[in-house]
């Protein structure tokens, strides 16, 4: 999605800059019809689109450490599949930490369906936020003000 795209790029130009690199070098991204990395990339931001079709190419994303994925609970069937293919290969790769993000998703029930039936550990950290209010405010009731 359009948000996805533009997230994957923008946070890897603020990555690159704060870490004083040029984007494309160390620090990149990867999304459908662009790309700006190397052979030097080791941070590549991308779609779950762009991860699907890397683990089409490479079943076992060889040379890969860390798969953090974001907004977990944005639940579509893509994503969901590409849950299941991750938990597959870690099976295969244990050696492969994979983080799921979101500030609203419930922790156990994915804790659950990666622990494979208690086989394996799942550990969870919850970061404390806050909440702020938010106004719904509409075009007319803004021009009022």
């Amino acid at each position: 999605t359009q948000p996805r795209r533009i997230s994957a790029m923008s946070v890897s130009e603020r990555v690159a800059a704060e870490r004083g690199e040029r984007l494309g070098g160390a620090v990149g991204y990867s999304i459908r019809l662009e790309s700006k990395s190397s052979a030097e990339t080791c941070l590549l931001f991308c779609t779950s689109g762009i991860l699907t079709r890397r683990l089409e190419e490479d079943r076992d994303l060889d040379g890969v450490t860390h798969v953090f994925v974001d907004e977990v609970h944005e639940r579509t069937m893509e994503s969901d599949f590409l849950l299941m293919v991750l938990r597959d290969l870690l099976d295969r790769r244990p050696d492969l930490r994979l983080v799921l993000m979101s500030a609203t998703l419930d922790a156990r029930l994915f804790a659950d369906y990666f622990s494979q039936g208690g086989a394996v550990a799942v550990p969870t950290v919850a970061m404390p936020g806050r909440a702020f209010p938010v106004a719904a405010l509409f075009l007319e009731d803004a021009m009022e003000l």
